[in-house]
């Protein structure tokens, strides 16, 4: 069913009018040379007829519409000067009668057919075929035909045309054209619908434009209001990343840094090492053991973890040495590319606190030496190690006296000096403890008696020099009472080790009445009964 309020409709009227006008007008002028003429004529006209269906074939190609290809085409056809057409382009391609034109040696006229918003993009092509034998035939009817009536009639024909051609077709495309031109993209204008066009091609191609246009502008606003979050959450996430009390940096996998927060900056500058953009693989340059630290690191991006670890920087400053416990993890971004995330706390009070407890829990307060504690600890790592060694528990004959005579101060004074007699006169490899009270122990790496009264004996003599406490003319001194017991000659378990040592000291100090000069006795399991045994 034709539509007679469509496009087509119309331009076929006015193809049928604009030809009878050209060949009315173009016989009167060449009667006589009809045949010479003609074809340089219907070329002519047949430019004049692709003109009129120009917009059409451009509108058809940009919108890849086979039905209003097949319009202009048939419309073309329509006009007995052309035989047959086709247009063609990489989405279309549509011909009429175009075989029986080749089958007639004819040559087609090719028209290029442009692009109706931008005319220096070609979109496809159009090819006329002229028919030559109507084309001479209707020439000779019309040389012999009233040419003054015919040319009256079609002069009026082709007014009515032309202005139903511009009113319907050329003026709503070009009001068209004129408001999309002035349409802001993502605003809310849209075209109006030409009066009269509701219905027609020009209404749809309306249509159509307008639901771009929304679409447009859903996605302007979405944009805009994705662009807004992203810009909020950046905001918060650069002013989280920056503020944060803990140094944070994002970096390459070359080692270059893409990202820092002054928290890192202030960490740097600590070890004075000096801000750059980089510092090696995973930051290896900042610490004192970096292989360590990278092969840590490795290991655990291997299992697809984050690593973590405590870590000593290097430092050129003097003062306390800067640890910190370092947190990093891969990251990939979407394009494949490799990005780590290191996180550095300063550790450094935690560990000189934790020094601290340390020192106060293996080293005694008063004379600066090892503890009980301590003592333990390294006669146990002694024993792992299966090292030989003897342990002389050490008692002070005459402190107590110092203590209630003089007061406490002298009798620390008396500690803190014995102390340093012990750590004076043993070797190097040797160990003085303080093992409670008055009572102290030598930890020495021997295995053989007389080694151990060599030692004993220096440190006897330091310990009996004489002391003058408020200024008395009367000198205290006092001596050393000293049980010895070897590892693992005398027992092999630390409790019973030291038992035994404590029970020849008892020994030693019932005998600093009777036999002063035998303050020193070694233990054997058979010398004493009572004893741990193993």
């Amino acid at each position: 069913m034709i539509n007679v309020q469509g496009l087509g409709f119309r331009f076929s009227l006015f193809l049928i009018a604009a030809s009878m006008l050209v060949v009315f007008t173009t016989a009167e002028f060449f009667y006589r040379t009809t045949y010479e003429n003609e074809i340089r004529d219907a070329n002519n006209d047949i430019e004049e007829l692709y003109q009129t269906v120009g917009a059409t074939a451009s509108i058809a190609a940009f919108l890849e519409d086979e039905d209003l290809a097949k319009e202009a085409i048939n419309g073309l056809v329509k006009s007995d000067k052309i035989l047959g057409a086709s247009i063609k382009s990489d989405a279309l391609y549509y011909q009429l009668n175009v075989n029986e034109a080749i089958d007639s040696n004819i040559n087609p006229r090719v028209f290029m057919v442009r692009h109706p918003f931008m005319p220096e993009d070609i979109l496809a092509e159009v090819n006329v075929y002229p028919n030559f034998e109507h084309i001479i035939n209707q020439a000779e009817k019309i040389s012999i035909d009233n040419s003054y009536s015919l040319y009256a009639e079609a002069l009026v024909v082709g007014g009515v045309a032309l202005l139903i051609t511009y009113y319907i077709i050329i003026s709503p495309m070009l009001r068209v054209g004129r408001s999309l031109n002035e349409i802001t993209p993502g605003t809310s204008q849209r075209i109006s619908t030409p009066k009269y066009h509701s219905r027609s091609e020009i209404g749809k191609l309306v249509y159509d434009t307008n639901q771009l246009l929304n679409k447009v502008e859903e996605q302007f606003t979405q944009e805009r209001q994705l662009r807004e979050e992203i810009e909020f959450l950046e905001k918060r996430f650069r002013m989280l990343f920056e503020n944060a009390k803990t140094a944070t940096v994002l970096m390459a996998e070359n080692g270059t840094i893409a990202l820092r927060n002054e928290a890192f900056n202030d960490l740097v500058e600590k070890t004075e090492l000096g801000i750059k953009q980089g510092y090696g693989e995973l930051l290896n340059e900042l610490f004192e053991t970096p292989e360590a630290m990278k092969a840590a690191l490795q290991e655990a991006f291997a299992r697809n973890e984050f690593a973590t670890g405590e870590y000593k920087l290097k430092s050129s400053a003097n003062d306390n040495a800067i640890w910190v416990q370092l947190i990093a993890s891969p990251l990939l971004t979407e394009e494949g590319e490799r990005y780590y995330q290191l996180t550095l706390n300063d550790i450094s009070s935690r560990r000189q606190e934790l020094q601290k407890l340390a020192l106060q829990a293996d080293f005694d307060a008063l004379t600066g030496i090892y503890n009980r504690n301590g003592g333990e600890k390294l006669i146990a790592k002694l024993m792992r190690k299966e090292h030989q060694f003897a342990l002389a528990l050490i008692d002070l004959n005459g402190f107590k006296a110092v203590n209630d005579i003089y007061g406490h101060d002298a009798g620390d004074e008396v500690l803190i000096f014995v102390a340093e007699q012990l750590k004076e006169k043993i070797r190097k490899n040797d160990v003085a403890i303080r093992w409670g009270g008055d009572e102290f122990m030598l930890l020495l790496q021997v295995d053989d008696e007389t080694s151990v009264q060599k030692v004993v004996d220096k440190v006897n003599s330091g310990v009996k020099q004489p002391f003058y406490f408020n200024n008395d003319t009367r000198p205290t001194v006092v001596s050393m009472s000293v049980g010895v017991a070897f590892y693992p000659q005398t027992s092999s378990n630390m409790h019973a080790l030291i038992k035994l040592a404590d029970i020849a000291m008892y020994q030693a100090k019932q005998n600093k009445v009777s036999a002063p000069d035998d303050y020193l006795i070694f233990a054997n399991q058979s010398r004493f009964d009572n004893g741990y045994m193993d």
